[in-house]
């Protein structure tokens, strides 16, 4: 592509002062063939004075007229561009210096690709870069199921190659981007799409962006799942498109989870957002991965429900585990004393130490089903152990307990017949020591109880 036309989009709406950020980075290029493509939404504080002043230095086109949405926004502006290179910057997003003359260096080696792009680094509110993130290669379906997120702000677009399609949807509110890199994927092969291990800008990850609010997630779900649809009732996806949308869905709903987990980690819709993802897919791996790594909850993939780690009012004890010798194979574990029941781990930092297998199962094998629990009381006296189930070759449900965490109860669910025995391990520090007063099997014969709701996206 020799000697392109490059344009930025920068969509604004009362963003002063943090806009003068992004157009001191535009002034700072060392590509300076380029123009500024600016949509504001009819600003009320100084963004538009910012705006004119920066006009002298730069060359904008600006239009300013309320818009319904950043989605609207964006819309407006990707049909003035006009550029065989766009790019796209949002008030609180900025571009190295370099940003520009790299892109149409990759542009010019490249001139076919439908997209290059570099790196993203997140900045805090002192401008201290605490992150940096480069986006995996493109692929549809983990697009999709936003197992893939794409950064637009590190991204630039061939205008001519994608022609008719260059255009955001803005009868959805928010989430445009979804909806755009998707209809790209159906058209393009993954090829198109190229992606360079360099950071070309700067974006804040504070709660001024509302990418990084946990109120806003609600609104993005939606507002994804109805670009999904919209996409798939229009024919694309072909035959395969109900299978499309059931892992995608789930996806959307894991994506939102996984993030609020990562900005407010005890944030109720984390799993309210799993069990939604459930509903549409009970197979999907993400949903056991995260509900796996937050405390007293766990996840039933054959119900595909999530629950609470809690034990119902007719919960029993119908057996006991017994302490194994340990294999003579686990270096250095050794059964000390056996009232109360005394270990020492296993030299290796996470090796196996002991086996514990229940006593009785006549109860179980008579059982009309409902949920098993290990309930084990147990102190660490010395480094750190973790319990759990061993199911197969699996360690499942696993609790890492610490010296200084005195006397507790893990309570552990068993979903396995006939009943696996628990795993005792050094929990990362080898020759661990540890004491078990109790190790029983419980049940509840109510499977159901303290389910998770999944959450509602209502208009």
């Amino acid at each position: 592509m020799h000697n392109p036309k490059v344009s930025i989009l920068l969509v604004v709406k009362n963003a002063y002062p943090l806009v003068l950020g992004a157009l001191d980075s535009l002034k700072k290029q060392t590509f300076n063939d380029f123009d500024v493509i600016v949509t504001d939404g009819a600003s009320t504080d100084g963004t538009l004075g910012a705006l004119h002043e920066e006009a002298k230095e730069l060359k904008l086109r600006l239009v300013s007229e309320p818009d319904r949405s950043l989605a609207d926004g964006f819309a407006k502006a990707l049909a003035r561009a006009d550029a065989d290179i766009v790019g796209m910057l949002c008030a609180d997003e900025r571009y190295y210096p370099h940003a520009l003359a790299q892109v149409v260096e990759w542009f010019d080696d490249e001139p076919d690709t439908v997209m290059c792009g570099g790196k993203v680094d997140f900045i805090d509110e002192h401008g201290y870069v605490v992150g940096s993130h480069l986006t995996a290669p493109f692929d549809l379906r983990a697009h999709l199921a936003c197992e893939l997120v794409p950064s637009n702000l590190s991204s630039f677009f061939n205008r001519c190659r994608i022609g008719p399609d260059f255009r955001f949807d803005a009868d959805v509110p928010s989430c445009p981007d979804y909806e755009f890199w998707a209809r790209l994927g159906f058209r393009f092969p993954a090829s198109a799409f190229k992606r360079h291990d360099l950071s070309v800008a700067q974006a804040y990850r504070t709660r001024d962006s509302m990418s990084f609010r946990a109120e806003s997630f609600t609104q993005f779900c939606r507002d994804k799942l109805a670009h999904l649809n919209n996409l798939l009732a229009k024919g694309y996806g072909g035959p395969d498109r109900e299978t499309l949308r059931q892992r995608a869905a789930a996806g959307i709903h894991m994506w939102a989870a996984e993030q609020l987990s990562g900005i407010e980690p005890g944030h109720p819709d984390i799993l309210a957002h799993c069990a939604a993802a459930a509903r549409y897919d009970r197979s999907y791996e993400r949903v056991d991965r995260l509900v796996g790594t937050i405390a007293n909850v766990r996840y039933d993939a054959k119900a595909g429900a999530i629950r609470y780690n809690r034990l119902g009012p007719q919960t029993a004890v119908v057996g006991r585990f017994e302490a194994l010798s340990p294999h003579a194979h686990w270096d250095g574990s050794t059964l000390l004393e056996r009232e109360p029941l005394t270990i020492r781990t296993s030299t290796e930092p996470w090796g196996y130490s002991l086996e514990m297998a229940i006593s009785d199962a006549t109860a179980i094998a008579n059982s009309d089903g409902g949920q098993y629990w290990a309930r084990i009381d147990l102190e660490v006296i010395q480094g750190a152990v973790g319990i759990s189930v061993l199911a197969g070759e699996r360690l499942m449900g696993e609790q890492l307990h610490r010296k200084g965490d005195g006397l507790v109860t893990a309570l552990i669910p068993v979903d396995f017949h006939p009943t696996p025995p628990l795993m005792v391990r050094s929990g990362g520090h080898p020759s661990s020591l540890l004491r078990i007063y109790g190790a029983e099997l419980l049940r509840d014969p109510d499977p159901n109880l303290e389910a998770v709701a999944p959450i509602e996206l209502t208009p």
